[in-house]
């Protein structure tokens, strides 16, 4: 594949890591350094975010060493090549990593550019993906395209003199095809150029889930070509087996692609959420776009809730739905925490009635997750729709049950006041209950202990908050009720199985 090799640098020391992402002008070598790490631990969440074909890994390090990022790494992912740094005195440590998988290892002490560039070099075409060849012209062209999209421009007149040779025509457009699952990328761009003949085809390289293609065509075939790319989309089950493909406007040379790869393109492939049954999205065949003029009520949606008119919210829902179809570019993130934020509204509905139910509590969790990992709106309504369903089968009356007056009074207050410091004696005081006796009042009224229930409250208010607002992780700690930090972060991970920042991340992505 014609691609940079792209590196991560894994070491506690942040003047070595500094050291080596400066040594030389890795790209012109065929190498990119995409990020760094300072433990095992961040480095298997970096490698997990940036899929790296090589990893540079010191051996000691806080959290996590080394010896057992290796041997963790290559246990899920054993594509990945590493590269061991470490001193005269660590080889018994790196003999453990080379017998779980470690491609080479450097001395720190006799670091130097010219070594490490030999061990990348012969790292690198360990890898068949690679195919790794600094001289290769199609290696090149790869190279050009990545500072395409990156908004640079070619200078050298050879580099532009390669570019006319390889592109002769005046009529260029960006593709994003259908991999078919038994091909490799190179044969689907085999298969590609077999169904444009006379088309030059070079695949971009970029990290998507469907292969993006650059193709160049004489502008008086530029509308078989088109012709035959809708065909192929429609022979290949584009939006019904698999996503749309994409398709965009025709533009007239080569250093365009990065402005139109960014204000297209990527636009496009966003824009597939709300066209999942379409072979595939023509940029200038869009259709006329409907903004604004309608906003969901909320009020009104919890108001058929709060009178048991579920049905009609689950009518008023549908509507809504068709109208999000037809505001295309509105962000797909938005539309999903909208749709999440909904749930949880329900919820705190449901509880503000008197009516709760122990398997809907426990499942608005995977319905927050299966709307957050939903592919198009109509999955994400569907998703919705079902929670709404469960929702009436509560408050049908069979589903939940009532609480009592007390109960509803004390959970009332723990919502109020999470902010606050918050325990089961002051809790107590309060309601002139003895601690002891509210504790198992508590218990035998909800599934979980005050505690539980209390940090449950808590860590769903800095989802929210990590969710919609931009203040530090430090200040959600505190308006959420927890004034050590640290001890947030725990109970954090231990409700939602991530790290705030990693929650953050993964919603802000």
């Amino acid at each position: 594949m014609n691609r940079l090799c792209k590196v991560l640098i894994v070491d506690d020391e942040f003047l070595v890591r500094q050291g080596i992402k400066h040594h030389m002008n890795w790209e012109s070598e065929g190498f990119q350094i995409v990020g760094e790490a300072s433990n095992g631990e961040e480095g298997l969440e970096q490698v997990r975010l940036l899929k790296p074909d090589i990893v540079i890994t010191d051996i000691v390090m806080p959290i996590m060493d080394g010896e057992a990022f290796v041997r963790t790494l290559k246990a899920s992912q054993p594509q990945i090549e590493v590269i061991v740094l470490s001193s005269f005195s660590e080889f018994e440590y790196v003999r453990s990593t080379l017998q779980h998988g470690a491609a080479d290892y450097i001395l720190k002490p006799k670091l130097d550019t010219d070594e490490l560039l030999q061990v990348l070099q012969r790292t690198a075409g360990k890898i068949p993906e690679l195919q790794y060849e600094p001289s290769n012209e199609g290696w090149k062209l790869g190279q050009f395209m990545e500072k395409m999209l990156s908004g640079f421009a070619l200078e050298d007149e050879k580099d532009m003199a390669m570019v006319r040779d390889t592109f002769p025509h005046h009529c260029f457009r960006l593709l994003v095809s259908g991999k078919h699952s038994h091909l490799s990328q190179k044969d689907t761009e085999s298969k590609l150029l077999n169904y444009l003949a006379d088309v030059e085809c070079a695949m971009v390289p970029v990290e998507s889930e469907m292969p993006i293609f650059l193709l160049n065509v004489d502008p008086a075939k530029e509308e078989w070509m088109v012709g035959r790319i809708k065909e192929m989309a429609i022979e290949n089950g584009a939006g019904i087996k698999g996503p749309s493909w994409v398709l965009s406007d025709s533009f007239t040379s080569f250093d365009q692609m990065g402005e139109v790869y960014r204000n297209q393109l990527i636009k496009l492939m966003e824009y597939r959420f709300y066209y999942e049954d379409r072979s595939i999205l023509v940029f200038s065949e869009l259709p006329p776009l409907h903004t604004a003029g309608y906003q969901f009520n909320v009020n009104m949606f919890l108001q058929h809730v709060k009178r048991n008119r579920t049905e009609s919210a689950r009518e008023y829902l549908k509507e809504h739905a068709l109208t999000l179809g037809r505001d295309y570019i509105a962000d797909v993130f938005e539309i999903k925490s909208f749709l999440g934020n909904l749930i949880f509204n329900v919820t705190i509905t449901l509880a503000d009635m008197d009516v709760q139910s122990s398997a809907l509590e426990e499942s608005k969790y995977t319905y927050f997750k299966n709307v957050d990992g939903a592919s198009s709106l109509n999955e994400a309504m569907q998703v919705l729709d079902q929670f709404m369903l469960e929702v009436q089968e509560c408050t049908a009356g069979d589903g939940g049950k009532r609480s009592d007056p007390n109960m509803k009074m004390l959970l009332e207050y723990m919502h109020e006041h999470f902010d606050q410091p918050l325990g089961l004696a002051e809790v107590a005081k309060h309601f002139h209950f003895n601690p002891s006796y509210l504790s198992s009042y508590f218990s035998s009224h909800k599934k979980e202990g005050f505690n539980e229930y209390l940090n449950k409250i808590r860590i769903e208010k800095a989802e929210e908050l990590l969710r919609s607002d931009d203040v530090t992780i430090s200040e959600i700690s505190s308006m959420v009720g927890y004034s050590d930090h640290s001890y947030f972060c725990k109970v954090f991970k231990k409700f939602t199985g991530l790290s705030p920042s990693r929650y953050r991340r993964k919603f802000w992505a």
